[in-house]
């Protein structure tokens, strides 16, 4: 399986030079003048490469996907003369380690949270541990299968379009409704805030889980059907 991480660690090595470049600015920073113009303009260049890195690649496993070759992964590897096992614990290895290293180089920066604010009631979003949900979930409704075979019906555009607009949006009618029907007192505004906040991440890290299982039992059963 080593042999497997290090060659899907190749297959993302530009991702792997960028998050560098953003660890060593990390805490450079901090230190500099940011009064300077050309400390400015790079400061610039730096938020836009932190968008980039916020958006598209909440979904490492379509990148990572495409970088396997798209349709034709799924006939090619499952034809190769490897552990179907460790091919699964490759793949989910490389997911949520590049998902990690992702949200650790982004809590680095001072990205402000997305705050929803209804009567008086503030919900933050973190932006971390968004990205990580949002990652961890591509795989159990895209790649529920195995993650070289892709749902037809869902795309890579189409999927951070739900996660990043819909879906929030829809968090924020449900807490709104929640909130509608169990008052203003303030405990159970405390308990909606910890919910709103770390309930999609929780709900993610589950999906995520359970759908490894599902793969590793079915994987089991070929093996053993095939003995």
């Amino acid at each position: 399986m080593k042999n497997l991480l290090i060659r899907n660690c190749k297959l993302r090595k530009k991702t792997i030079i960028l998050y560098s470049f953003l660890l060593i600015f990390a805490p450079i920073q901090l230190l500099i003048n940011n009064d300077l113009l050309i400390i400015r303009i790079l400061s610039s260049i730096v938020a836009l490469v932190i968008l980039f890195v916020s958006l598209l690649d909440s979904g490492h496993a379509f990148r990572f996907h495409s970088r396997l070759g798209h349709k034709r992964a799924f006939d090619f590897f499952g034809s190769l003369p490897i552990s179907k096992k460790d091919l699964l614990n490759s793949h989910y290895l490389t997911i949520l380690m590049f998902t990690l290293i992702g949200a650790g180089i982004l809590s680095l920066y001072n990205i402000p949270n997305s705050t929803v604010t209804k009567t008086g009631i503030s919900y933050s979003i973190t932006l971390p541990f968004s990205y990580i949900a949002i990652n961890l979930f591509a795989v159990p409704i895209a790649f529920k299968r195995n993650l070289e075979q892709k749902s037809e019906n869902i795309s890579y555009l189409v999927y951070l379009l739900v996660m990043i607009l819909f879906i929030p949006f829809l968090m924020i009618l449900i807490a709104i409704g929640i909130q509608f029907l169990i008052g203003h007192e303030q405990i159970y505004m405390d308990y909606l805030s910890i919910l709103y906040k770390y309930g999609f991440l929780i709900i993610s890290i589950i999906f995520f889980i359970g759908n490894y299982f599902i793969q590793y039992k079915k994987i089991s059963n070929i093996q053993k059907e095939a003995n």
